[in-house]
């Protein structure tokens, strides 16, 4: 009987541990007036004309926006951009790019000049930079740590 009621209340915990765990990774619709204003103001100033064709709740409570022409946002719990991306051919803004630190941009210039940038996406340990057939990788300060030809 002690046998069953332990099992009975580990598999209880399993369970439970379970539904939160998923209901965490679940994808919600949000509604777009109730996107935070800051997300709502990256979206104007550096995607002009784009209109918001979709916005959720993603993976860590993070908010991931799809804009016309391809775009795609994310932003942290705080608001804070983590990836800009377009995987429909067209490159990213100047502006978006001009938020990168400025020696990447620097680098950006001096080795890569004329070439669009399609992806940027920043973490704790630094940034990811995706060209048309090579990512870049930098420090959280900027500095160049490798190139990946994609192919």
């Amino acid at each position: 009987m002690k046998k069953l009621w332990i099992t009975t209340l580990l598999s209880a915990l399993f369970i439970s541990i379970t539904l939160y765990v998923y209901a965490d990774y679940k994808e919600k619709e949000v509604k777009l007036e109730d996107m935070p204003q800051s997300e709502q103001q990256f979206i104007t100033s550096h995607f002009p004309g784009k209109s918001i064709v979709g916005a959720r709740i993603v993976k860590y409570g993070y908010h991931k926006i799809m804009l016309s022409d391809g775009y795609e946002l994310l932003f942290d719990r705080e608001s804070n951009w983590i990836e800009v991306k377009n995987e429909s051919g067209m490159a990213l803004p100047a502006s978006v790019v001009g938020m990168l630190p400025q020696t990447i941009t620097k680098y950006l210039a001096e080795n890569y000049s004329g070439e669009g940038v399609y992806d940027i996406e920043r973490s704790r340990k630094g940034y990811e930079v995706e060209l048309q057939n090579v990512t870049l990788h930098f420090d959280s300060n900027g500095r160049f740590i490798r190139a990946e030809n994609d192919k």
